[in-house]
C-alpha cells in the first residue's frame, strides 16, 4: 500500500525530483496532456474527478511518512493543472499560458489559497491547488477572449 501511494502521490516519483518538483511534476503533465496523443483524457472532467478523489486521502498517508506537506507530495498540482485544462481546446501556447498562471498562483497564493492550507492534512495540501487551478482558468479564460491563439476555454 505504502508504494502505491508513494506512486500516486508522486505523480509517478516525480515529486522527487530534486529542483522545483511541484513545478516539475507539473511540466510532466502538460507535456504528456500535450504531447501523447489521446494525452487529452488526462484532463477529462472524471479523470479530474477521480484524481481529486484520490488526492486527499492519498496526500494524508504520504504526509505521515514524509511530513507535514512534503514537497515530494505533488498529486495536488496535478489536481490544480487538471482544473486549468478540463473541458478546453487549448493550443500549444495556451497549454503553457495556463501552465504558469497556474504556477504562478500557486506560487504566490493570494487569499483565500493562503488560508486554505491551514484545513487538517489532505485537505489543506489539495485545496490551495484546487483554488489556484480555479484562479488560473478564471485568468485564462479571460485572456483567451482577447487572444484567441490560446484555444478555447469555457
Amino acid at each position: 500500500m505504502r508504494t502505491l501511494v508513494t506512486i500516486i502521490g508522486t505523480f509517478f516519483y516525480t515529486g522527487f525530483f530534486p529542483v522545483a518538483p511541484a513545478t516539475f511534476a507539473c511540466l510532466v503533465f502538460v507535456l504528456a496532456y500535450g504531447l501523447i496523443p489521446g494525452g487529452h483524457i488526462l484532463a477529462h472532467p472524471l479523470v479530474m474527478l477521480a484524481t481529486l478523489v484520490v488526492s486527499v486521502p492519498v496526500s494524508s498517508r504520504l504526509e505521515e511518512y514524509r511530513g507535514h506537506d512534503a514537497s515530494c507530495i505533488v498529486i495536488d498540482e496535478i489536481v490544480g493543472m487538471q482544473l486549468v485544462l478540463t473541458m478546453a481546446a487549448p493550443t500549444t501556447p495556451g497549454i503553457a499560458v495556463g501552465f504558469l498562471f497556474f504556477r504562478l498562483f500557486d506560487i504566490v497564493k493570494p487569499y483565500p489559497i493562503s488560508r486554505s492550507q491551514l484545513l487538517p492534512r489532505g485537505w489543506g495540501v489539495v485545496a490551495d491547488d484546487v483554488l489556484a487551478g480555479v484562479y488560473a482558468r478564471i485568468l485564462l479564460i479571460f485572456v483567451a477572449r482577447f487572444y484567441s491563439g490560446l484555444g478555447t476555454f469555457v
